[in-house]
């Protein structure tokens, strides 16, 4: 098991974690599995294609429930079992786009890599898209850090 604390206030992860389930909620809104269709001709193969990356999007939202709906994650604390490293991983990046199509929409990648600074943080969705998205960039740069 991998466990560590997050450097995130606890003030703002209680803040925070209530709108992160929301955008849970959400996110298989904006998954779109035919973009990534690898044989455009292949109407069998898509089909099957398709089918399995949905599978797979469940497994990876299964151990995201499981990582939101932890009690130790309000105070800081983080624990992922091994066997759910890879999943929490992609239900995190799911998690992030969601917000990145969402509350962050209009601002470019670059901005939102330059911090605070550059974001309009007097409106509330932004505040908690970008806070929401560090936090989870902070807990994926971590699983990364602990696993390398």
């Amino acid at each position: 098991m991998i466990e560590f604390s997050l450097q995130i206030g606890t003030r703002i992860i209680r803040a925070i974690l209530p709108e992160l389930k929301k955008f849970f909620v959400v996110s298989p809104e904006f998954e779109d599995y035919t973009q990534v269709f690898p044989d455009q001709d292949d109407v069998d193969f898509n089909e099957a294609w398709i089918e399995g990356l949905a599978n797979d999007a469940k497994s990876d939202r299964s151990a995201l429930a499981r990582f939101l709906e932890s009690p130790r994650l309000q105070y800081g604390r983080v624990e992922v079992k091994e066997e759910d490293i890879d999943d929490l991983l992609r239900g995190i990046t799911e998690l992030r786009f969601t917000i990145r199509k969402t509350s962050l929409k209009n601002f470019d990648d670059s901005v939102l890599e330059c911090g605070m600074d550059n974001l309009n943080l007097k409106d509330e969705s932004v505040r908690i898209g970008y806070f929401g998205y560090l936090l989870l960039a902070e807990v994926q740069e971590k699983i990364i850090c602990e696993i390398a």
